[in-house]
């Protein structure tokens, strides 16, 4: 026998409260997005027990040929009585309604409020309800909605972190072995007037490498990698960043990078024409100057 789902995390979304619209929301420990049905039902003003209120309503001749594909398998079960039960955060049982057939039940009503199909003064009401709610949600989506009220969007962006992280950075300290090649430093100090002498190089040749290499390596890597690496006392790391990356992704993806980077150096004769070059490759706006010749 499976195990019944529990709530991770929950949240009430108010979503009009002069009208009283709420429903309350839950993120379940399968990472499902789920509203109660019997909330839905009430946030939607169909009043009564949350599933046969519901699918009294989904029943009724005149929305069936609005009901998306999901909407009436959905009703197909709550008419056999196959209902699932999930938990709450604190064990109380409740039957849930998924987010995306709750998306198409609002457009099932608007729809057919836009038609003319509905009737009675309750049905327009209901729809009017459910065009508040499309509304609230329709810029974010129905996820993040669920995501923010319920708190869980802070664990997710930190859980997606963490998978980027760990497939950028290693955990362990992989032997140093040259992967910047001279050509890169070459073009730098070329395109800044700065006379190279190999391995001697400013510290100000180490912000412009984090500047358009490490920056442009997935969001939280380039802070990830600092971490590890800590200056000593001289303001010194003892490991370079690369040293971290991980072989299959951290590294390739660097490489990459630096290729593009000496590519678009090698076609530019000022720094700043490298660098709107640049910007525009990475797809960032560029500032245009405009030439106004004298008539």
């Amino acid at each position: 026998m499976n195990e019944i789902p529990k709530a991770t995390h929950s949240g009430t979304w108010v979503i009009d409260e002069e009208n009283d619209i709420k429903i309350e929301c839950y993120v379940m420990d399968n990472k499902e997005r789920v509203l109660s049905l019997r909330g839905a039902a009430r946030g939607i003003g169909i009043k009564g027990n949350g599933s046969q209120a519901l699918t009294r309503n989904l029943n009724s001749m005149w929305i069936s040929p609005y009901l998306s594909d999901g909407l009436k398998e959905w009703l197909s079960s709550a008419n056999r009585n196959e209902l699932p039960i999930y938990l709450t955060t604190r064990g109380v049982q409740f039957q849930p309604f998924e987010a995306s057939l709750f998306v198409d039940l609002c457009k099932a009503y608007v729809d057919a409020m836009h038609d003319g199909v509905l009737k009675t003064e309750v049905q327009k009401r209901t729809a009017e309800r459910m065009y508040i709610i499309m509304t609230a949600f329709a810029k974010v989506g129905l996820i993040a909605v669920i995501d923010e009220v319920t708190g869980y969007q802070d664990e997710r962006d930190r859980n997606e972190l963490q998978l980027i992280l760990e497939k950028y950075v290693s955990q362990e300290l992989l032997p140093w072995a040259k992967r910047f090649p001279d050509e890169f430093y070459k073009q730098m100090f070329r395109l800044k007037g700065w006379e190279y002498r190999g391995k001697a190089k400013p510290s100000y040749a180490g912000k412009l490498t984090n500047e358009y290499i490490y920056n442009y390596l997935p969001p939280g890597v380039l802070n990830e990698l600092k971490r590890k690496t800590p200056k000593n006392k001289n303001g010194n790391r003892s490991t370079r960043f690369h040293q971290f990356l991980t072989e299959d992704t951290g590294l390739p993806t660097l490489d990459h990078q630096l290729q593009q980077t000496i590519a678009l150096m090698k076609a530019s004769d000022t720094w700043e024409e490298f660098d709107k070059l640049f910007r525009k490759a990475m797809g960032e706006p560029v500032q245009l100057e405009l030439s106004l010749k004298n008539e």
